[in-house]
């Protein structure tokens, strides 16, 4: 079977191919782009022209609704600047006013046409005339650390403006203010073309105001103290149980049997010499025998030590006496003693 590769491209055709893609990619979203972007111009356009028509006409409501669409769909000076003039004729000095200097301050390119220039100059005239008029009204709260949501014709005044003057359309301005603990307010201002106007906002306290009450915090559980028996002392730490006599016993048995161990091996090893206990010489036998009874008292010793621990571990983990009696227990003695015989040896253990 013969398999054939396919060749692959080299990476510097590869790399044209990719900027290749990418070139059609870029003209294709270009394109759409721009596409979109000719649409909304055109609609653009066709409102502004609309809104233009209803302004001159005098019909300002009708022209900002047209004006304010068609600017959201494509800026343009000539459209900003009469959706500006309308608001200042309905009384939305401050909007139109703010909209008015977007186009005064907008820079312009060399070749822009000049419909963008009559504009500005246009709303120039315009803004010279309606600044004058702007009102300012300062708000001031009484306490004055009530904490306090104010509003101006439903609008909300930032807790930064308060205290200090608010730019505001001329006329009749409805105030509201609330604060947690004290009773709604509601007031009303005029407000003359130009003024400087201070209003206080009182509050009264709320009578049926309850304060909302902090959580209880449960106190932390309590653990009762152990009874303590009479006639003993509570500050007294707890006896702790020793076991040293079990471990010295212990060891003691541990020793005794590796030291029988060891010998008992010797004993074996030289038994070899003395068949039947007939050994070549007088020295040899008394060194069997040597041997041999150090074996014996080893282990002797080593299974007494083992088992007296025993005995002592056993009765050390019993169940303690009353504390009434606790002292006389550690008042007793304990002592362990070896013995040992001509061929046996031992302890002995004594309770005082």
């Amino acid at each position: 079977m013969t398999l054939a590769l396919a060749r692959l491209p080299s990476p510097r055709v590869d790399r044209y191919v990719l900027a290749a893609l990418c070139g059609a990619l870029v003209a294709t979203f270009t394109a759409t782009s721009r596409a979109d972007d000719a649409e909304n111009t055109a609609a653009a356009r066709t409102l502004g022209l609309q809104g233009v028509q209803l302004a001159d006409e005098g019909k300002c409501p009708e022209a900002v609704e047209k004006l304010q669409r068609a600017e959201s769909l494509h800026h343009a000076p000539t459209i900003l600047g009469r959706l500006g003039e309308c608001q200042v004729a309905m009384g939305q000095i401050v909007q139109g006013t703010e909209n008015l200097n977007s186009v005064v301050r907008e820079p312009l390119a060399a070749n822009a046409p000049q419909v963008f220039r009559d504009a500005q100059t246009r709303a120039q005239k315009v803004l010279t005339s309606a600044t004058p008029k702007i009102a300012y009204l300062t708000l001031r709260l009484d306490p004055a650390d009530a904490k306090a949501n104010v509003l101006v014709d439903g609008k909300a005044v930032p807790p930064a403006l308060i205290g200090a003057e608010r730019p505001t359309d001329p006329g009749t301005r409805q105030i509201e203010a609330t604060a947690e603990g004290y009773l709604p307010v509601k007031s009303q201002v005029t407000l003359l073309e130009g003024a400087h106007q201070e209003l206080a906002v009182k509050f009264e306290k709320d009578p049926n105001f309850v304060a909302a009450a902090a959580p209880a915090v449960a106190p932390a559980p309590v653990t009762p103290a152990p009874a303590v028996p009479p006639g003993t002392d509570a500050s007294a730490p707890p006896q702790q149980k020793s076991h040293t006599a079990a471990f010295v016993a212990y060891g003691v048995g541990g020793a005794g049997i590796l030291v029988g161990s060891i010998a008992g091996i010797i004993a074996i090893s030289k038994s070899g010499d003395c068949p039947s206990k007939l050994c070549k010489s007088q020295g040899d036998l008394d060194s069997l025998k040597s041997t041999a009874t150090v074996s014996t008292i080893g282990f002797g010793v080593g299974v007494a030590g083992i088992a007296l621990g025993t005995i002592l571990l056993v009765v050390s983990n019993k169940q303690e006496a009353p504390p009434a009696t606790a002292s006389a227990h550690l008042d007793r003695k304990f002592s362990v003693q070896p013995w040992f015989g001509l061929n046996s040896a031992g302890v002995t253990g004594t309770f005082q």
